[in-house]
């Protein structure tokens, strides 16, 4: 067996991932793909300075000596909405009237709002406005590029989409972007205990969760996958749903026949299939068993069957290597500092991986994670967002203790 340091076993899978192909996505669909391209601004935002609010627009030193009791009287020459254009040039003593996102008008250079003004009204037009403090050049005024200057990088290769930036490519008329192709991975179940989840479960047997669990977490790390089915305990079946899913995806997961049980087929079928095995075993708890092989660039993860032991496996080796997978910039996990919330029981004498949820208190990172860590706990998982690393801590590890994690 080839029984690997978890952090070996994350830089030899992570070695042997290449960037995958790259489609063009309509901007309605691009949130949460990866970017195939950097995104730079073709032009300013907003392209003209323009008023923040509703108010009048003047030459600033016009406004030279004005206070509460002694205002400035300028005509008002004209009366703009947002998307207007003034065809007045604003000259001394003059003021133009404009709604919030309007155009400043030619000759303008500052701004102030109704309420700090007083208007003079005639028959319903707006004849003149008294000014009641001084103004300097520039004020109140939303100068072009202020958002966006032509030329700006807003966005790496590599990087998730999200919802700011799918908004700043709107406001550039962005349409589409080039990204990513979503990767499709091949799910097998295995062993002959494991019954369909909507069957009844006779006794001895056990539903198929990781199916469905193992899905999810793909989805979330931006990975689509398929059912290539169940395989029973034995070395062909499992080798002809290895060699459909070879054939139809562009990664394979099992999870179950992976230890050293004489039913744990699952390496022997990967190398009947003709996927050489790279690593047999990762020094971690829980989710040291499994086999990771490969076969022409394609990797296949094979995972223990047990529940909670298959997703840390997942999340805490595999992950960094499936988002290279998707053309992830930053793939890895980033590690933090973070203050345990109570006491874990278990010690360990290794790596052990503690399942959590992490929220923030007094102002610090806090891992609030439940002692029920067994490898078959799968409602452990529920509200999980981020593991704890505990590594050789021989003993129970007291709550408030500082270690180092990671979010998923």
């Amino acid at each position: 067996m080839i029984i690997m340091d978890y952090k070996k076993a994350k830089e030899k899978l992570t070695g042997l991932i290449q960037n995958p192909d790259t489609e063009i996505a309509g901007i309605d669909v691009l949130k949460g793909r990866i970017l195939a391209e950097d995104i730079k601004a073709a032009e300013s935002v907003p392209a003209f300075d323009r008023s923040p609010y509703d108010g009048y627009a003047f030459i600033a030193a016009d406004t030279e000596g004005a206070d509460k009791e002694q205002g400035i009287s300028l005509k008002v020459m004209d009366d703009i909405r947002a998307g207007q254009v003034s065809s007045c040039r604003i000259t001394k003593g003059t003021a133009v009237r404009l709604m919030t996102g309007a155009p400043l008008p030619e000759g303008a250079d500052a701004i102030c709002k109704y309420e700090d003004t007083e208007e003079i009204i005639n028959n319903g037009r707006h004849e003149a406005v008294i000014i009641k403090r001084e103004y300097h050049k520039g004020e109140n005024v939303i100068r072009a590029g202020e958002d966006i200057k032509e030329g700006t990088l807003l966005a790496l290769k590599g990087t998730v989409i999200d919802t700011g930036l799918i908004g700043t490519m709107a406001s550039l008329g962005m349409t589409k972007a080039s990204v990513y192709k979503r990767p499709l991975a091949g799910i097998i179940s295995t062993g002959d205990e494991v019954v369909d989840t909507e069957r009844d479960v006779p006794t001895g047997k056990i539903r198929n969760s990781n199916r469905y669990t193992v899905a999810a977490a793909l989805a979330g790390m931006g990975i689509d996958s398929v059912y290539l089915g169940h395989s029973g305990d034995t070395r062909d079946e499992m080798k002809d749903l290895i060699l459909k899913g070879d054939k139809e995806c562009d990664l394979i997961i099992s999870t179950g026949g992976v230890s050293a049980g004489d039913y744990d087929i699952v390496p022997e079928a990967m190398e009947d299939a003709g996927f050489k095995i790279l690593v047999h075993g990762v020094k971690i708890k829980p989710g040291m068993a499994c086999a990771y092989g490969v076969k022409a660039g394609k990797l296949m993860l094979a995972l223990s069957g047990n529940p909670a032991s298959s997703l840390t496996n997942l999340q805490c080796v595999c992950m960094p290597a499936l988002r290279k997978l998707c053309g992830c910039l930053e793939y890895d996990h980033k590690i933090i500092k973070m203050r345990l919330k109570n006491d874990h029981t278990k010690g360990s004498k290794g790596i052990r991986f503690i399942r959590g949820r992490l929220i923030i208190e007094n102002g610090e990172a806090v891992l609030d994670a439940s002692n029920e860590q067994g490898n078959i706990v799968i409602s452990s998982t529920i509200g999980c967002n981020a593991y704890g690393i505990l590594e050789d801590t021989g003993g129970p590890v007291a709550g408030g203790t500082l270690i180092e994690g990671f979010v998923i």
